[in-house]
C-alpha cells in the first residue's frame, strides 16, 4: 500500500492564493493577487522572504507522488499552538516531507520548525536541508534548532541534503540516514536544464540579452558585472529576491501610487540603492511571485550570469544557459555537489577584463560532461524518493 504523503514546509508560489485552513482541508481564492501600491508589494515579499524560496517548494511538490498532500506549514503551526493539535494529520498521513533550505544556520533558531514536528508522530523526511556555515554551528547551533535535531532523532528520519558538508554535518551529530541530493529545485523541468547547459560554451559574451542577479543594496558587485557584460545601448536585466526587505534597496511610489506592475514584473516608481551613480545606463528591475511568470520571461533572455543560485536556476528551467558566481558556502556546498557551471567570486572580481574571462571560462567547458554529471545527479535524486517510498 502506498504511503499517504504529508508535505510542508517551504511552498511554491500556489500557496500564495491560500485563503484559509480547516482541519485537512485548505481553501484557495479564485482571485490573482495584484500588489501594486508599496505596502501590498513589500508584504507579499514579507510573506516568503526570498521569491527564490518559491523554487524549492515547486520543485520537491514535483518530484514527489502526485498523490501527496500540500498543507502549509502555518496552518499545521496555528493547530499546534492554539490547542487544535495534530491528532488528525497523525491519522491520515504516514510520512511528513519538510521541505527546507539553509534551515541550519546561526542566525536562525527553528522553534516552529520544532513545535510542529514533534507532534507528527510520523517518519519525517527533510528535503533540501542545507547549512550556512559549519563553523558558525559547531560553536552555537541555536536552542530551537538544536531541539528540532533532538525531535528528529526520535523516531525514524530522513535526511536529503543540499551538499556532502551538510550530510557530513549531520553524520556527525549521529542521524544515519543522510544523503545527499542536491535541492529539489535542480530538478525541475529537466529537459531544459540540459537544453541549458548545452548552450553555454556557444554564449556570445558581451552582446547576449543577459539577466544579472545579486545583492544591489548590500554590494556593486552585480553593478560591475553588468558593466562588463550587458550589451552596449541596451538596459541590463536584474530580478529581485529578497533586496528590498534585507538590504538597502528602496522604492517609492509613481503618480498613480503604484510600484509594481503585475502584467510584466517590472518595478515602478523611484528606485534608490547604493551605486547607482557608477551604472552608465539604469537596471530594467523585475520580481516575479509567480513562477510560471518568472521563467516565461527568462525565455527571451539569451543568458544568465547570477549570483544567486535560485535566480540562475530559474532561467535554466526556461532552457537559458546561465553561470552562477559562487558567492559564499551556502553556494558553494550545493554547486559542489551538482556540477552545474560556476566561478568563484574571487575569481571574477580579480580578473582584469571581466567579459574576456567569463568567454574563456564557458568556451572551455565540455557540454557533455555537464549534461552526464546532472543526468546522474538526477537519478541519484529520484532514487532517493523512491526508495524512502515518496518518489513517483
Amino acid at each position: 500500500m502506498r504511503p499517504r504523503i504529508l508535505v510542508t514546509g517551504i511552498p511554491g508560489h500556489y500557496t500564495r492564493l491560500a485563503n484559509g485552513a480547516h482541519g485537512l482541508s485548505v481553501s484557495y481564492s479564485e482571485r490573482q493577487k495584484q500588489p501594486e501600491t508599496k505596502e501590498e508589494f513589500l508584504q507579499e515579499l514579507r510573506n516568503i522572504s526570498n521569491t527564490g524560496n518559491y523554487l524549492i517548494g515547486e520543485g520537491a511538490l514535483r518530484a514527489i507522488a502526485p498523490h501527496a498532500k500540500q498543507v502549509p506549514f502555518w496552518h499545521l503551526y496555528n493547530c499546534s499552538k492554539n490547542g487544535l493539535g495534530l491528532e488528525e494529520f497523525n491519522a491520515n498521513f504516514d510520512i511528513c516531507v519538510f521541505t527546507c533550505a539553509n534551515l541550519l544556520r546561526k542566525g536562525l533558531s527553528a522553534d516552529a520548525e520544532a513545535e510542529v514536528l514533534s507532534k507528527l508522530k510520523m517518519p519525517i523526511v527533510m528535503l533540501g536541508i542545507g547549512l550556512q556555515n559549519r563553523r558558525d554551528l559547531e560553536n552555537s547551533l541555536p536552542e530551537g534548532t538544536k531541539r528540532l535535531l533532538d525531535v528528529l532523532k526520535e523516531r525514524e528520519h530522513y535526511f536529503l541534503t543540499r551538499g556532502f558538508e551538510t550530510a557530513g554535518f549531520l553524520k556527525d551529530q549521529g542521524f544515519s540516514y543522510v544523503q545527499p541530493t542536491g535541492c529539489p529545485s535542480v530538478y525541475f523541468m529537466p529537459h531544459n536544464m540540459r537544453a541549458s547547459l548545452k548552450k553555454l560554451p556557444h554564449v556570445n559574451v558581451g552582446k547576449a540579452r543577459t539577466i544579472f542577479s545579486g545583492y544591489l543594496g548590500a554590494n556593486h558587485d552585480t553593478i560591475v558585472d553588468a558593466q562588463a557584460l550587458a550589451p552596449e545601448s541596451s538596459r541590463p536585466q536584474y530580478v529581485i529576491q529578497d533586496e528590498f526587505l534585507h538590504f538597502d534597496m528602496k522604492v517609492e511610489a509613481n503618480g498613480d501610487g503604484r510600484v509594481y506592475d503585475s502584467a510584466s514584473g517590472s518595478m515602478l516608481g523611484e528606485l534608490s540603492y547604493p551605486g547607482t551613480d557608477r551604472l552608465k545606463t539604469a537596471f530594467d528591475i523585475r520580481t516575479f511571485f509567480d513562477t510560471n511568470q518568472w521563467r516565461a520571461w527568462a525565455s527571451s533572455m539569451d543568458f544568465n550570469f547570477g549570483r544567486r543560485f535560485h535566480g540562475s536556476i530559474i532561467a535554466m528551467q526556461a532552457g537559458v544557459p546561465s553561470l552562477m558566481v559562487a558567492v559564499d558556502d551556502r553556494m558553494r556546498e550545493m554547486l559542489g555537489y551538482t556540477g552545474l557551471p560556476a566561478v568563484d567570486a574571487t575569481d571574477v572580481d580579480k580578473a582584469e577584463n571581466r567579459a574576456e574571462f567569463v568567454a574563456d571560462h564557458l568556451a572551455g567547458l565540455n557540454a557533455s560532461e555537464l549534461t552526464d554529471r546532472y543526468s546522474d545527479r538526477e537519478r541519484t535524486f529520484r532514487s532517493a524518493l523512491r526508495e524512502i517510498g515518496i518518489g513517483q
